[in-house]
């Protein structure tokens, strides 16, 4: 069983992406909206630690208690708790990522940029072959949406109340309904002998993300933490923080399709590429490795949305 929490920035967020910012070569980097559950995941760490009073060379060093590194795990590991989401909320609405096998007509998607509009959904289904045996890199069961002028609804939300309605029609969401992209470009620092300057005729730009008025973000944790009910995280690049709150459990959609959906990030192992049936553009991630003062190893994730045909830990629903 989960614990749920809603989160709410006090200024801009900013998550950049995996493209290096060399000096006279790039200056500037994608970013990545909502945050990673591994951002999430690490700012819970550093929060628990923080409200528990602890040292971060204590932690390192594992002199602390013992029950602060069985909640949180020991540093340089990977967190013991799963991360759902982040999702977005308005008002009572909490709003999860579409699947990759939903789809709508094009000319429907369209009105998405406008914000929330009700759209037909269109799920695919399993090809009938009549007793042939295919052969594809997808294995055995292939799906199938046998209409015209279609596109994917991965990438966009859908409300959660709605989700299994039996209804056709759903209510569905861009991401430009929650935030809106802000340019921030400041000076790049000259560290030569030992000084803090700005280097000449060198800017960086990158994009941060704001929430709209009265949109939080919502995530879940799968086991208890010793956290306060209420809090301040730090999240991301530039230390940005907000107010978190512990918030009212909600049940998570339950279907009983043999294919589950991923509600957060998946990494790429043998594992999920084996099991992968209908996906997005692949996000590769790194950080920064607060244990040994060094940049993590880059990797690949499923996006959100992602649907496999074997549920996939905690991150994951059947459809």
């Amino acid at each position: 069983m989960s614990e749920w929490y809603r989160f709410e920035p006090q200024d801009t967020l900013f998550f950049r992406g995996a493209e290096p910012a060399v000096m006279g070569e790039s200056h500037s980097a994608s970013f990545n909206f909502p945050p990673p559950p591994q951002t999430m995941a690490g700012a819970l760490r550093t929060a628990v630690l923080v409200q528990n009073d602890i040292g971060f060379r204590d932690y390192k060093n594992g002199t602390c208690r013992a029950e602060i590194l069985a909640a949180i795990g020991k540093a340089g590991e990977e967190s013991p708790f799963g991360i759902l989401g982040p999702f977005f909320q308005t008002g009572d609405d909490i709003w999860l990522p579409c699947p990759y096998t939903w789809f709508a007509e094009k000319e429907k998607i369209k009105g998405l940029s406008d914000g929330e509009v009700r759209i037909p959904i269109i799920q695919s289904k399993p090809v009938q072959t009549g007793g042939v045996k295919l052969k594809t890199s997808s294995g055995g069961k292939l799906l199938w949406v046998r209409e015209n002028n279609l596109e994917s609804l991965g990438g966009y939300w859908v409300v959660l109340k709605n989700f299994n309605d039996k209804h056709i029609e759903k209510r569905i969401c861009g991401e430009n309904a929650f935030f809106v992209r802000e340019p921030h470009t400041g000076l790049a620092m000259d560290y030569g002998a030992q000084r803090r300057t700005a280097r000449k005729h060198h800017l960086y730009s990158f994009v941060h993300a704001r929430l709209r008025e009265d949109v939080k973000l919502v995530f879940g944790v799968s086991s208890a933490l010793p956290l306060q009910k209420t809090g301040v995280l730090k999240l991301g690049a530039e230390q940005r923080f907000g107010k978190y709150e512990k918030m009212q459990a909600f049940e998570l959609p339950k279907g009983s399709s043999e294919l589950f959906m991923a509600l957060s990030l998946v990494e790429g192992n043998d594992d999920a590429n084996k099991a992968c049936v209908a996906t997005g553009k692949i996000r590769y991630l790194g950080g920064w490795d607060m244990n040994r003062a060094f940049h993590k190893e880059m990797k690949g994730f499923f996006p959100a949305g992602t649907v496999f045909n074997q549920e996939i830990k905690e991150q994951s629903i059947q459809l």
